[in-house]
């Protein structure tokens, strides 16, 4: 009987492995192709509640995916190429002075994609600060 229920719990620890990964890729393989950028937000938060919004839409920017781990994004004007990765919740960019870039993703389907990054966090007089930028892409 133990070793039924060893197995049993074997058996499932390797699905449940095995149906992460398999998120971790298609995240990867969605992200595949050109994207557009539709909007971008600057956020400004005290203490967890949101204080200053400044969206921008119809803009000129693109990322572009590919398979050999490369990207090729548009922060604002200018086109820059990276490495990437991907996990069912984030999306890293790595430049090529090694600064790494984390991304939250917080929604990915085959056409459209938004992802968050955190900017700074800091504390003043208790008050904690936090930045974040927002993309919402389109392919």
């Amino acid at each position: 009987m133990k070793k039924a229920t060893l197995l049993l719990l074997l058996a499932i620890t390797s699905i449940l492995s095995a149906c992460k990964k398999d998120e971790a890729e298609r995240n990867s393989d969605r992200l595949i192709g050109r994207w557009k950028v539709e909007s971008v937000a600057y956020i400004e938060f005290q203490n967890n509640k949101e204080t200053q919004r400044e969206q921008y839409s119809n803009l000129e920017l693109a990322w572009e995916f590919r398979n050999d781990g490369t990207a090729t994004v548009n922060f604002d004007s200018d086109e820059e190429v990276v490495g990437w990765t991907a996990t069912n919740d984030m999306l890293q960019l790595t430049r090529g002075d090694d600064q790494r870039l984390d991304f939250k993703i917080n929604s990915l389907t085959k056409s459209n994609l938004h992802v968050i990054f955190e900017d700074r966090n800091r504390v003043i007089d208790g008050i904690t600060y936090r930045e974040t930028v927002e993309f919402t892409l389109r392919k």
